[in-house]
């Protein structure tokens, strides 16, 4: 059974989207259908744990139809793609029970779920596939059922946001297959082990014009500027579970096919340098647009923006301590996003608004004040919460780069900031008489409590993942050995110092800052136009091939 549990990991979903589809026939009441969603949910995440024993011995390389790489369809499951199904496998069950007794959360359910598993199937694509093309398909299979999802609360606000998302996204579409037949061309191979091989031959130049359209697609799935337009309107409008998992996992298939591009050969010195610059640009960007709002969940997705922004940066120093910063990062922003996007959820249905300042974080259900508090904070970056030990890897990895590093101490203060300004307008006293449900509960508590314990077992987060996927990516690791004393100490480091005292730095300013409208963002960057997006996007790939031949 282990060697086919990449390829069941991909078709658990599938199969149990085509079950629930028929089974609206046979089996009408409602728990059964639950079941059927939770069990082909359940599946992947058993059979990975299953597999960790044999992933310690080198990467699984499933071979469909025995047909030998590099001319037959493989799915590989190592180090960083076995990560990246834990956490989408995580993210998926809590968002699924999240929503299990409050169906009014979600209209017709049964279609609901049945398009979730299509999408979860898409993303484990993405993660497990072994050649491009077929990363290619499962990333269509992603754009497709998260167009409808987006859609599905028929509010007018969701179409106008599904629209400009499956635009964009068939945009990003076309770039990534023709940068994937420019690869073809050059190489005459669509493997991924095959093309790390081939493509360092080819000359920097080819490799940087084929790299112009694939940024368009990775550029889109991760949402850095100028590619970001869609996101902040999809994830206000979609239901609550998708959202959560929109910010948790969809937006971070992006940062995964990028490591994915420089792994097999994309790592030439103006494409890192432009990664790094655009990344810079949309961390510090985002983060100020946040603070336009007073809708909680363009807050959040705004600095999702900004989240990936930063990680895009640091990745993009292709080095092994930028590398694994990036990949812990990612875990840690996962978790306290999936976190926060299911308590605004929760708060919306009690209190019925997403407005900051008519919502009380204090006066709600205890669990969800708990849940709220311990996900702000952690994006804030307070130890000993996961946030914090990401930025001090982020900061410790870029010492050598004055502006990088002084970038990502901005962008820390500035999230710092829009969290305490939502602590000092969410003071509304109204109260709600709504109760919430354990399934929307159990989640939060989960959640919160990989929050804490991911922040107070750093170490092993690092020895047991990061260090495996960076291993994957680079064949070598960023620092071996951590043990819980030394991660502690890093309380009080110079960079642990720096994040403390720019909290303590943004809790002040912020009581100057909680009626601070940003109106210089309009159009620019927030409420952009359809024909502008397309607009960016086009000046953007112009803009690259100039830069090759200059």
């Amino acid at each position: 059974m282990l060697y086919h549990a990449p390829m069941l990991m991909v078709i658990a979903p599938l199969t149990g989207a085509l079950v629930l589809r028929i089974s609206n026939r046979f089996l009408p009441k409602q728990i059964y259908k639950d079941l059927i969603t939770f069990v082909s949910l359940l599946i992947p995440v058993f059979l990975l744990l299953v597999s960790l024993p044999r992933l310690r011995e080198g990467a699984m390389v499933y071979e469909m139809g025995g047909w030998p790489r590099p001319y037959g369809i493989s799915l590989v499951l190592d180090g960083l793609s076995s990560l990246m199904v834990l956490m989408l496998g995580t993210i998926t069950i809590c968002s699924f029970v999240y929503s299990l007794e409050k169906k009014e959360l979600i209209p017709k359910p049964d279609d609901y779920y049945f398009l979730f598993l299509f999408m979860t199937t898409g993303l484990y694509g993405v993660f497990l596939t072994g050649d491009i093309v077929n990363r290619f398909v499962f990333f269509e299979i992603t754009i497709l059922t998260t167009y409808v999802l987006i859609t599905y609360t028929g509010t007018k606000s969701s179409l106008r946001a599904s629209y400009y998302y499956l635009v964009v996204g068939s945009v990003a579409s076309v770039m990534f297959l023709t940068g994937i037949g420019l690869l073809y061309f050059f190489t005459g191979f669509l493997d991924m082990g095959a093309l790390s091989v081939a493509i360092p031959g080819l000359s920097t130049n080819i490799r940087n014009i084929i790299f112009a359209f694939f940024l368009v697609a990775v550029g889109v799935k991760v949402a850095i500027v100028p590619f970001h337009t869609w996101l902040p309107d999809a994830h206000v409008s979609a239901p609550t579970p998708m959202t959560a998992v929109l910010a948790g996992v969809t937006v971070k298939t992006g940062a995964y096919i990028l490591f994915k591009l420089f792994q097999i050969g994309f790592d030439t010195l103006l494409i890192r340098y432009l990664i790094v610059g655009l990344g810079l640009i949309t961390a510090l960007s985002a983060a100020l647009v946040s603070m336009k709002y007073y809708d909680m969940k363009k807050i959040l997705a705004w600095l999702t923006i900004s989240h990936m922004g930063v990680i895009t940066a640091v990745a993009a120093l292709w080095n092994p301590g930028g590398v694994s910063a990036a990949i812990l990062y990612l875990i840690n922003h996962t978790l306290y996003k999936t976190l926060l996007f299911l308590s605004v959820g929760a708060l919306i249905y009690l209190y019925g608004t997403a407005d900051i300042r008519k919502l009380s974080l204090k006066r709600s259900n205890v669990i969800l004040s708990i849940a709220g508090i311990i996900g702000l904070l952690s994006m804030a970056g307070l130890p000993p919460f996961n946030g914090f030990y990401g930025r001090y890897f982020l900061l410790e990895t870029t010492r050598r780069y004055p502006i990088l590093y002084g970038s990502l101490v901005g962008v820390h203060f500035l999230t710092a900031l829009s969290v305490f300004r939502i602590f000092r307008l969410s003071c509304s006293e109204s109260k709600t008489d709504d109760e919430l449900t354990e399934s929307i509960m159990v989640p939060l508590v989960v959640l919160s409590g990989l929050c804490l314990v991911g922040g107070l077992t750093t170490w092993a987060f690092m020895n047991n993942m990061v260090n495996p996927a960076t291993f994957a990516l680079m064949g070598g690791y960023y620092r071996t050995g951590f043990t819980w004393h030394l991660v502690y100490l890093n309380v009080i480091s110079a960079e642990g110092v720096i994040l403390i005292l720019s909290l303590f730095g943004a809790y002040f300013v912020s009581e100057h800052t909680v009626d601070l409208r940003l109106d210089w963002s309009e159009g620019v960057l927030s409420e952009v136009s359809l024909p502008d997006s397309i607009r960016y996007i086009v000046i953007m790939i112009a803009l690259l091939l100039l830069l090759n031949f200059l």
